[in-house]
């Protein structure tokens, strides 16, 4: 019985002298007809191998796989038994079909498979490395394989691009939490998932009212909730990620949904790019570069709480004690002294729960104090204080409004006018540097001044002006900046209709009104212990000034 010409991967033990035939068909190729489809590939292969008497043969090929990259599964395969010393001959269909980078394609067939003694062929190219002169024009295919593969990256991308920019959604994965619509192919149409939708206001309430990712994560495993890859899963729907543990829920899981902005409602492209067609790895595009299209679908959460927790994301990590609690101002209360955040301590049943201040109590101090203060005591201190404003803002909106925007006026006029002046002084002497350089290169030119003293005087003139254009650009920022700050009354305002005729003290309240509360030292005033505590609400700022 004569052996079949071609054998299995699979099969492959310890067979020597092995033909390779190895075929490739990208998703871009597949449209330009049958002629490279893989069937046809194998069958010019094979009875090439036969005419040539080659077996045995191996076929591998790899499907939809652009030739830009080499981790392919089954030209991997094919380098492996190359490594192994076990394959004599390597026959592709032409050189494209082995890849459409010139660099790694010259490697491997100029470099080592010679090494290696392996026959290589490209048919169609008429490439044999058994045959010299058949080689001289092989780096010139090279070079316009990877010309083609270029220029249809060029074009996919300014596809994309025309997608982006017209606010269509890039992705062709939605969002956990959202389905395609009936009609997605016309529409763009998402529609809210409601069972992954709780999960995710439960996320993003949970983290905004200090729990930490980690704690959420727990909590959820514990309670056998599906990932978000498990639960697409379980619905039907595809999912990049495959996983055989459904519930296992960790931290990274976490922080990629509170990362979405898409569940505010809005469309984001350009979330990342790549910094050539050849690379594989996507890098994440700063928020400047992303182009947001608003109220596109419908939100899961509202954009105020969506701001809350970004705000709050790598900024502070909440502690979590040995009683597994977390305080209610814990990341919110700090020392007035130093700065540093207050710890939070529940630890002794004899004792209440109460904050201190962590720079005291390090191996290098830096804070003399630890300005520590009951959680019953300031639980009391700021709920008094932020029914007062809330009763205002019930009683008379527009007081409170007209107080906000005279103070952030007052404020604004004051940096403005200090911000201004250095601005103009900086201007003036800029203006002046320039003037000072170009005197002194004409009188370096006119003998004035002899190089090596122009080289000294202009370097030191042109690292001031250096210096200068960066403060220049700290100084349009800071007014810049101090302008905007009197859009965020609206922002108050909004978020503070939320939690008008408050009777008890929330977590989410809390982190959303208040952006910090600075404790001072207690201080003996007219034998009484006495200790001052400012509260700084978010965008206002401190309203007992």
């Amino acid at each position: 019985m004569t052996r079949p010409l071609t054998i299995e991967y699979e099969t492959i033990t310890d067979e020597t002298n092995l033909t390779v035939l190895y075929a490739r068909l990208s998703k871009d190729d597949g449209k330009s007809g049958d002629s490279d489809s893989i069937l046809n590939q194998k069958l010019l292969l094979e009875n090439f191998a036969r005419e040539q008497k080659m077996a045995p043969c191996v076929f591998l090929a790899d499907d939809g796989i652009s030739g830009t990259t080499f981790n392919r599964p089954a030209f991997q395969q094919a380098i492996n038994l190359v490594d192994r010393g076990q394959v004599k001959n390597f026959i592709v269909k032409d050189l494209s079909r082995f890849g459409r980078d010139y660099l790694k394609v010259g490697a491997f067939t100029e470099v080592a498979f010679p090494e290696k003694n392996i026959r290589f062929i490209a048919i169609n190219d008429n490439v044999d490395s058994s045959h010299e002169d058949d080689n001289s024009l092989a780096p010139f295919r090279n070079l316009f394989n990877e010309w083609y593969a270029r220029d249809c990256s060029k074009k996919i991308k300014a596809v994309k691009h025309a997608k982006g920019n017209a606010g269509l959604p890039m992705t062709a994965n939605v969002p956990y939490g959202y389905l395609k619509g009936e009609t997605y192919s016309q529409t763009h149409e998402w529609v809210i998932d409601e069972e992954a939708a709780r999960i995710i206001r439960r996320v993003f309430h949970d983290y905004a009212s200090g729990k930490s990712m980690t704690e959420i994560a727990r909590e959820l495993k514990n309670e056998k909730i599906r990932t978000p890859a498990a639960h697409k899963i379980s619905i039907g729907v595809k999912s990049s990620k495959m996983t055989t543990m459904p519930h296992d829920w960790n931290s990274q899981i976490v922080r990629q949904v509170l990362g979405h902005r898409e569940y505010c409602g809005h469309t984001v492209n350009f979330k990342t790019y790549k910094k050539s067609y050849k690379a594989k790895k996507c890098l994440p595009n700063p928020l400047s570069e992303q182009k947001i299209f608003k109220n596109t679908h419908a939100a899961i959460i509202d954009e105020a709480l969506f701001e809350l927790v970004q705000e709050k994301r790598g900024t502070y990590r909440p502690r979590v004690t040995k009683s597994k609690s977390v305080g209610l101002f814990s990341g919110v209360v700090c020392c007035a002294d130093c700065g540093t955040l207050h710890r939070y301590n529940a630890q002794r049943a004899t004792h209440s729960a109460y904050y201190y201040c962590a720079a005291s109590r390090r191996r290098i101090k830096t804070c003399a104090s630890a300005h520590s203060i009951q959680e019953k005591v300031l639980v009391e201190k700021v709920l008094r204080n932020i029914q007062g404003v809330l009763s205002k803002l019930a009683s008379n909106e527009g007081e409170l409004v007209a107080f906000l925007e005279k103070r952030s006026q007052r404020t604004l006029a004051r940096t403005l006018e200090n911000e201004r002046q250095l601005l103009q002084k900086a201007e003036r002497r800029d203006q002046e540097l320039d003037a000072i350089l170009q005197q002194l290169y004409e009188d370096n030119l006119s003998g004035k001044v002899n190089d090596a003293r122009y080289a000294k005087m202009s370097a030191q003139y042109e690292l001031e002006q250096v210096t200068l254009t960066q403060t220049l650009a700290s100084l349009r920022d800071a007014q810049e900046k101090a302008e905007e700050a009197s859009s965020g009354i609206v922002s108050f305002i909004q978020m503070a209709k939320k939690y008008l005729n408050p009777t008890t003290l929330e977590p989410d309240m809390v982190r959303a009104l208040i952006d910090k509360i600075e404790i001072g030292e207690k201080m003996k005033v007219d034998d009484k212990i006495e200790q001052k505590i400012t509260i700084i609400y978010r965008f206002v700022g401190n309203l007992a000034e």
